[in-house]
């Protein structure tokens, strides 16, 4: 088994993984292991490198599990370099595409005479 050097903690690991490294569980790395149990939150080793992902309204029990377990110390965030490896890495897996532009609106601008005036509308 690989040893682990990333973990993403997170109340999602379906939608952490999408956002983080652009993969699913099914195909996560061998290098990265996602926790979602609150007992797992609280025990990661000292000198984990982690990443919290958090979704939805309000903090979770993930979270507060999380915020805990920071508490103690010992958990290593993910350093410039770090990012930036992990930056490669996921360019590396996506083929080295670049990030797509969205494509300009087919809506025409309004022009400047025709917007309203702020100032007019409240005086």
């Amino acid at each position: 088994m690989s040893q682990i050097r990333l973990f993403i903690v997170t109340n999602d690991p379906e939608r952490a993984l999408g956002e983080t490294l652009g993969c699913a569980t099914t195909n996560a790395p061998v290098w990265c292991r996602v926790i979602s149990d609150t007992v797992e939150i609280l025990r990661l080793p000292d000198g984990a490198k982690c990443i919290g992902a958090w979704f939805g309204p309000g903090a979770s029990v993930q979270e507060l599990a999380w915020r805990e377990r920071r508490m103690f110390g010992g958990i290593i965030f993910l350093s410039h370099e770090d990012w930036q490896r992990l930056s490669a890495w996921i360019a590396k897996r996506k083929g080295g595409a670049k990030p797509a532009r969205p494509e300009p609106s087919a809506m025409p601008t309004m022009a400047a005479a025709a917007r309203p005036s702020l100032v007019q509308q409240f005086t």
